[in-house]
């Protein structure tokens, strides 16, 4: 069974160059910066998901569950919960 070599995107290659600099410049990354980050990519991820789900959908339980997660991690899901009960709402208008 034959790999598949670890390929990166330019983008990604950039941002791990860019990131490799400010490590040797500064010495690290701060914790609560990683955190932020990482709760700011998991808010617009999540609001993309929502965005792009149609009612009725397979994509619902995966949605839920990545709210759940993210509330966890302390991301305000008022929004992208709102938009979501809006979509659902909407389609049984529609529906109906």
């Amino acid at each position: 069974m034959s790999q598949k070599p670890f390929t990166i995107t330019r983008a990604e290659a950039r941002e791990l160059r860019r990131r490799a600099e400010r490590v040797a410049r500064t010495g690290g990354i701060p914790h609560a910066e990683v955190v932020a980050e990482m709760r700011r990519d998991m808010d617009r991820e999540l609001r993309a998901m929502v965005r792009a789900y149609k009612h009725p959908g397979r994509k619902l339980t995966e949605i839920m569950e990545c709210m759940a997660i993210a509330r966890g991690e302390g991301i305000d899901i008022a929004d992208a919960w709102r938009d979501l009960l809006d979509k659902i709402a909407a389609a049984r208008a529609r529906a109906a």
